[in-house]
This record gives structure tokens, C-alpha cells and sequence, in this order.
């Protein structure tokens, strides 16, 4: 039940937050043993999801008592990370990142990796909170060494985009680059089309807004490539839109136009009213009137058929 918690409406939670107090009242007649403080701590969740702060932390300092008591390490532990979370939620993030220590230390003392990533990810963004982007940086770095440490290339991948996006915000472009080829390499271990295709373009942009667009053009021709081979239509439209762009600048306006027409046909072919409409923009920027432009599509289409 509670591993669905999600998907469940506040209706659904709130009838089985009374189903489990009924429950908890019974067992507290027999004492307040394991089986006590799970139901306890399924309570604590519960009120968690439903943002019931104060009631659920109340809960959550009854089952770190009871663990502290039992000497249970890794049961602390769990309760200082999901503390964490709480005052994430609450915007306490000076005290999220000191209940995330306390449950990484442990974490780091029982060799629990997966669990020591997860304090360090809910550190950093607190510390992006704070707006104290060194310190999140810092956490970000040590926590992508973890990753690439024991290959969990999911986990490295939400670190990078925390790295980029702090990056993006202090305008260190050569940074974002890096980690942009980084990205590249890690999806291309998951074999994750859409991750690599999106990988090239944002490659393509950044060469391209350091006005390097030979350089654009080549990641701009990966990624479209790549859709195509993938078949993903709306990525391919975008592709096509970088690479005719790219040829504009370079002054290569007919092969800009083919480009662009390629486009205007995917656009046509599926609808996209918003990406027509920019595509006999960009065409008729190049000096192409409506009555060209339909005589170009008729071309390439019969040329294509």
C-alpha cells in the first residue's frame, strides 16, 4: 500500500492514515515493539504525503527514540534522511542538510552506498536553495565521483544536470561544455537515444553561442542523424531547424533552404502548427515567398516519393 503512495488521490491517503491510527491504538495495548514502530513509521509517510509536518516529524522522533534505544544504526539513519526531506519541504534547508549529515555519516561508517548518494544529491539541492552554488557544487562533484565509482550512470546523470544547471547560472559556459560531453558519454553507456540526441543539440548550442557554428553544425548533423535513425519525428524536426539555421550563418543559403524545407514537410506531416509557422519565417527570411515555399515542398515531396 504504501509503496504506491503516489499515485493515491489525498482522499485515499487520508482513509488509510485512519485505517493505520486504528491499527497503532490496538498495538499500543500489547507495547511499542518492531511491528509498533513500523506501523508508526508507515504513519509518519503517510502525514508526510499529506503535509502534515508536525504530526508526522512527532512520529519520526518516536521511531529515533525507539532505534537510538536499540542501538539500530541503520534505522537512524533512515529517519535522519527522511527528516531531510521533511524540511526540504518545510524550506528549512539549513536544518535538511544537518539531518542529511547525520544519516550520510552513518551511511559512509555502514558502507551503504546507494543510501550515502541520496543524503548527498538532498544536500546539494538544499545548498542550490540556499543559493550557496560552491557548497552545492562541492557536493555534486563528491557525489558524482560515488556514481562513476560504482557505475551508477543514473544517479551520475542527475548529478551532472545539478552541476550544469549550476553552472548555467554562473555563466561558466567552457564548464557546462564539459559537462554536456560527460552527459554524451554517459548515455551513450545506457544506450539512451533521446539522451545522446539531446546530448549533441545542447552540444550544438553552446558552440553556437560562442559563434563557433562549423563546430554547431557538425553536433547539430549528430544529433539529427541520430533521430533519424531513431525514427523520433519531433527531434528530428528540431534538428533539422539547428542544421538549416547553422548553414544560414554560414552563408550557405540554398543548402539553409533545404534544410528548412526538410523541416516544413515533418512539420506538415505531423501537424505541428507552432513549427510550420517558424519554418516559413525562417524561409522567408532567406527570400522565399508562400507561393515559393509550397512550390519547393511540392518538389521535395515528389522527389521524395
Amino acid at each position: 500500500m504504501i509503496e504506491n503512495e503516489r499515485e493515491l488521490t489525498e482522499e485515499e491517503l487520508n482513509r488509510i492514515l485512519e485505517g493505520k491510527l486504528e491499527n497503532l491504538k490496538a498495538m499500543d495495548q500489547i507495547g511499542k515493539n518492531a511491528n509498533y514502530i513500523k506501523e508508526l513509521s508507515d504513519i509518519a509517510l503517510i502525514q508526510l504525503q499529506l503535509k502534515k509536518y508536525e504530526e508526522s516529524e512527532n512520529n519520526y522522533m518516536i521511531c529515533l527514540a525507539h532505534f537510538k534505544k536499540q542501538k539500530d544504526r541503520l534505522g537512524q539513519a533512515a529517519v535522519y534522511g527522511v527528516l531531510g526531506v521533511l524540511f526540504f519541504e518545510k524550506s528549512e534547508y539549513s536544518k535538511s542538510i544537518k539531518l542529511y549529515e547525520k544519516a550520510f555519516n552513518i551511511y559512509k561508517e555502514l558502507n551503504q552506498i546507494l543510501e550515502q548518494i541520496t543524503c548527498l544529491k538532498g544536500m546539494g539541492n538544499n545548498y542550490i536553495k540556499l543559493n550557496k552554488l560552491d557548497d552545492a557544487c562541492d557536493i555534486f562533484l563528491d557525489c558524482s565521483a560515488i556514481c562513476s565509482d560504482h557505475n551508477d550512470i543514473y544517479n551520475f546523470l542527475d548529478c551532472l544536470g545539478n552541476l550544469i544547471y549550476i553552472h548555467e547560472k554562473t555563466e561558466q559556459w567552457d564548464v557546462v561544455f564539459e559537462l554536456y560531453k560527460k552527459t554524451l558519454k554517459a548515455f551513450k553507456e545506457l544506450n539512451d537515444n533521446k539522451g545522446i540526441i539531446t546530448s549533441y543539440f545542447n552540444l550544438g548550442i553552446l558552440q553556437k553561442k560562442n559563434d563557433n557554428i562549423e563546430e554547431a553544425l557538425r553536433y547539430f548533423k549528430k544529433g539529427t542523424n541520430r533521430a533519424i535513425d531513431s525514427n523520433y519525428s519531433g527531434l528530428i524536426l528540431k534538428g533539422l531547424s539547428y542544421v538549416g539555421e547553422c548553414y544560414f550563418y554560414l552563408g550557405e543559403k540554398k543548402e539553409a533552404k533545404n534544410q528548412f524545407i526538410k523541416a516544413l514537410h515533418i512539420a506538415k506531416k505531423n501537424k505541428a502548427e507552432n513549427a510550420k509557422i517558424q519554418l516559413n519565417v525562417l524561409l522567408q527570411s532567406l527570400g522565399l515567398q508562400d507561393k515559393d515555399i509550397i512550390e519547393e515542398l511540392r518538389k521535395y515531396e515528389e522527389k521524395k516519393d
